[in-house]
């Protein structure tokens, strides 16, 4: 759920007062549904028919909207329903949706997790907890700046294909202009002058990130870029910095996507690398460290010192959660990588390299 008062508010009511008010008559539905951006009311004739016990359930597994329930002929009257059945109420997009099929727990939490958010929200400050923590963990991104001529008809085009996943892929819309935004750019490798652009992730156990071959932003390639992505035929986005002519000049090694195999998992070396972010606060501490290490082991036979800027740069065979990770590649053909857990000293690193990458590592789990 939200922080905002709002929120808060309408998740204690949940937590302290039943899971679905009864609504004796139009009037107090008319109230509940006004109360919320979103509202979902069972109307049931019987409300201790097997059907009002499961929309019960799904009630009470729901925190952030408010459910209410009815048998009022009234109320029937009111939302124009002749029978049983569920809707969703919005302030946006198409009003109201109306539940099918099979009525079970499951099935109405999973029409909510459909219908409860807009067809593309805006990400900000307020929307982000809505966002990553709704129950949709694949995401499209536009990367839109609001100053550009036809800012209405891109936005226009992205709504248009979202309509086709919905409950699939959580459609989300970014100002690529505003100073806050531009944090999520870098993590995207997105310039402001790139936008705008579409990019997809995966906020599964790795968050993984896709790209369209295509840079037209119209509904129908949209579409198709979402329906590969779900058939499993979008190979992930790696990102990775051009390589600079003098990658292995210094004592410590550079680098990038586009070397990082053929350096880290040479069979004849053993690779000790840094992974770190320019802005990253113990990585410049560390700096001046890991030089000494580079300066001690610049003209060593199988020990190589490098370094790699994870935000600009992204391998398949190693995922970044922190910055600095440190990781050995030892020489051989079973492509091991061993985590570094040691002290951060020169000579806590040359401990660890002299000992075969055992002195300080990391333990397996």
């Amino acid at each position: 759920a939200g922080r905002e008062a709002e929120d808060i508010v309408s998740w204690l009511k949940k937590r302290t007062g039943p899971a679905a008010s009864t609504l004796p008559d139009a009037a107090a539905a008319e109230t509940l549904v006004e109360s919320s951006d979103v509202v979902v009311i069972g109307f049931f004739k019987d409300l201790a028919s097997e059907a009002a016990k499961e929309f019960l359930l799904a009630a009470e597994a729901v925190d952030d909207i408010p459910f209410g329930i009815s048998s009022s002929a009234d109320v029937f009257t009111k939302y124009q329903l002749g029978e049983d059945g569920v809707v969703l109420f919005k302030k946006f997009d198409e009003g109201r949706n109306s539940f099918e099929g099979d009525l079970t727990k499951d099935n109405l939490l999973s029409f909510i997790k459909a219908n409860a958010l807009p067809l593309v929200i805006e990400f900000t400050e307020q929307t982000a907890p809505k966002i990553f923590g709704g129950e949709i963990k694949t995401h499209i991104l536009l990367f839109l700046p609001k100053s550009v001529s036809d800012y209405q008809e891109k936005l226009d085009n992205f709504k248009s294909a979202a309509g086709s996943f919905k409950g699939k892929i959580l459609f989300i819309f970014i100002d690529s202009d505003h100073s806050d935004n531009q944090r999520i750019l870098e993590f995207f490798g997105l310039k402001k002058e790139e936008c705008p652009a579409v990019r997809l992730i995966t906020l599964e156990e790795e968050m993984t990130k896709y790209k369209p071959e295509s840079d037209d932003l119209t509904a129908d390639k949209i579409k198709e870029f979402c329906n590969k992505f779900l058939e499993g035929k979008i190979k992930p986005h790696l990102m990775s910095q051009d390589l600079p002519e003098d990658w292995d000049k210094q004592p410590v090694k550079v680098l990038v996507g586009k070397n990082f195999e053929e350096v880290a998992f040479d069979e004849d070396k053993n690779v000790f690398v840094e992974f770190y972010a320019p802005w990253c606060g113990h990585c410049k501490q560390l700096a001046p460290i890991w030089d000494k290490l580079g300066e001690t082991y610049r003209d060593h036979e199988t020990i190589v010192i490098a370094k790699m800027d994870s935000t600009a740069n992204e391998v398949e065979a190693v995922k970044i959660h922190s910055f600095p990770t440190l990781k050995f590649f030892p020489a051989g053909s079973g492509r091991n990588v061993i985590d570094y857990n040691g002290e951060r000293t020169l000579e806590g690193f040359k401990k660890f390299l002299e000992s075969g990458g055992q002195d300080g590592a990391a333990a397996d789990d």
